[in-house]
């Protein structure tokens, strides 16, 4: 108990928590914000039928995609195979890394495409 109390009193430790904790918070908002986006443009691509709206959806789609890979590809990929040697063995590492990162984004997708056909029978939109 002392340890923790010792802990939380110290300045440095208290600010690089933080730190933590808002890269964290900012994520999450960042990922809300992204999905509410795309699920709006899907419910208007879908209540209004317009081919402007449809583009729309599907270049949001793609930025929320980008926005994904930027997650799982371009910042330290997540280590699968650990810290794998030579270069077959680190394609692999980023091809699995790619797959999370589609497997992520068709979920997204999925779950927006859902929630938005929710909202718009609850609307009576559709």
């Amino acid at each position: 108990m002392a340890r923790l109390i010792d802990k939380l009193t110290d300045q440095t430790w208290r600010h690089a928590m933080g730190r933590r904790f808002e890269a964290l918070a900012d994520e999450i908002f960042q990922v809300i914000r992204w999905v509410l986006i795309v699920g709006f443009a899907d419910y208007l691509a879908r209540a209004h039928d317009a081919a402007i709206l449809t583009l729309t959806y599907w270049t949001l789609s793609a930025l929320l995609f980008g926005y994904i890979a930027s997650r799982f590809l371009l910042r330290p990929e997540i280590p699968f195979l650990g810290n794998p040697p030579g270069r077959a063995a680190r394609l692999a590492q980023s091809a699995l890394n790619f797959l999370l990162c589609v497997g992520v984004f068709v979920l997204t997708l999925y779950a927006i495409g859902d929630l938005t056909r929710a909202i718009a029978a609850y609307r009576g939109a559709l």
